[in-house]
């Protein structure tokens, strides 16, 4: 029996929240390929050159808390049958953090996952990510820095983009799933910007399941 194709969900825009506009900011969007929970490719893009955000220094790939209080992006997987979801926060740093949530921002817990693998428009710190991934597959110091060196002097991209690669074979979803995604984006001048596929009434609430619109199908290899 032949296995579904990946989904990808390509041009999809997020909305700045209308209580807090950007300035500098003119689009936000982002491609998904889905392949299961186990296994995806998510990429954010921001119509903002990078020199008139605030970004986090490039840092060594760990784990960190309150990673939203900047510039992030945001990845919520909803599990429909018990109302859990997942909380993936991505920083431009590099650095990134995984939680697990009984029911609505009730239950919070750190959720055990493999570091996921981020690349940004600043090649300093996607070099830094790359190392990471080298030296997970066992490669010697002098090969990890030679296969490293070839991206850190490339010029900076001209517009702000982040873009996260994530593999556990642990995590499979054996019905389909809603996703939301989302991002925060702080400006040069303090101005602080709430984007996603929809915002409920009020102040922005990225848990709010009015933002998970993304319908995600089965893991391609989960039972049943």
């Amino acid at each position: 029996m032949n296995k579904p194709r990946p989904d990808s969900f390509g041009g999809n825009r997020l909305s700045a929240h209308p209580q807090t506009p950007p300035r500098a900011v003119e689009s936000a969007a982002f491609t998904f390929i889905w392949k299961g929970a186990g296994a995806w490719v998510l990429e954010f893009h921001l119509g903002v050159p990078p020199d008139l955000l605030i970004l986090p220094a490039p840092a060594e790939p760990t784990r960190a808390d309150e990673l939203w209080k900047h510039t992030c992006c945001e990845l919520f997987l909803l599990n429909p049958a018990d109302g859990s979801y997942l909380e993936f926060n991505f920083s431009p740093s590099g650095r990134w953090a995984a939680y697990h949530f009984d029911a609505y921002r009730e239950g919070m817990r750190k959720f055990e996952v493999q570091r996921p693998c981020i690349f940004t428009s600043n090649p300093v710190q996607s070099a830094m990510s790359l190392k990471a991934r080298f030296r997970s597959y066992g490669l010697d110091e002098e090969s990890v820095q030679r296969l490293a060196s070839s991206i850190e002097n490339l010029p900076v991209a001209p517009n702000f983009y982040l873009r996260v690669e994530f593999e556990d074979p642990q995590l499979r979803n054996d019905t389909p799933w809603r996703a939301g995604v989302s991002a925060v984006v702080e400006e040069s001048d303090g101005t602080k910007s709430y984007w996603a596929l929809a915002h409920p009434p009020g102040d922005p609430d990225f848990h709010d399941e009015a933002g998970f619109l993304l319908e995600l199908p089965a893991s391609p290899d989960a039972p049943g």
